[in-house]
């Protein structure tokens, strides 16, 4: 004759109010994690020059602005080519059409950059602005420290604005990998770009 035993697998009230206060303190540990992450990465420092305000993230490095740039900065920890926006004055003629000034840019680029390519086009409105919307691709070869050793596929978008003799050009690179993840950012500093 065998004995069986038969064992309650249940727990106590005790066992289940445990279980569920891990639950929550690790919830609540990973929201609070993830707050933090957002704000240091969202931290911003207000940077004007030649009448244009700005807020660029905490820790990028500031270029001195060459030929019509007034705002260059870099993101120095950006994988590959380094994620950039500047801000630039390019001088038109009174009363030009913005695809003009697009044109324009689209020639200095063309002859500045490496295989590069418009993929596209377009009026836009930007936080209440009339702009033109130019996104393209361009291959980054220059050699540097900070970058890796193959040439970089960098993706494009200029925003124009037009402000009488003068056109506004913002611009944001980021290399291909990278675009999608940086853009928001870039909007929340096209969003603060006051001219």
């Amino acid at each position: 004759m065998t004995e069986s035993s038969t064992t309650s697998n249940t727990l106590s009230l005790g066992d289940r109010f445990s279980d569920w206060v891990v639950v929550a303190i690790t919830l609540v540990a990973l929201l609070a994690g993830w707050f933090f992450k957002s704000n240091v990465e969202n931290r911003s420092v207000l940077l004007e020059n030649s009448a244009i305000y700005a807020l660029t993230p905490q820790g990028w490095h500031t270029s001195l602005p060459q030929g019509n740039e007034v705002l260059h900065v870099t993101d120095p920890l950006s994988t590959g080519f380094g994620t950039t926006y500047s801000v630039q004055y390019i001088p038109i003629e009174a009363g030009s059409a913005v695809g003009q000034a697009a044109s324009l840019l689209t020639l200095q680029r063309g002859q500045q950059l490496t295989a590069y390519r418009v993929l596209e086009q377009k009026k836009v409105t930007v936080y209440g602005k009339p702009a033109y919307e130019l996104s393209y691709v361009f291959v980054e070869t220059d050699p540097n420290l900070t970058h890796d050793d193959f040439p970089n596929i960098v993706l494009g978008l200029d925003y124009i604005y037009l402000t009488g003799d003068h056109a506004v050009v913002v611009t944001y690179w980021a290399d291909k990998q990278n675009f999608e993840y940086d853009l928001g950012r870039f909007q929340l500093f096209l969003k603060s770009l006051k001219f």
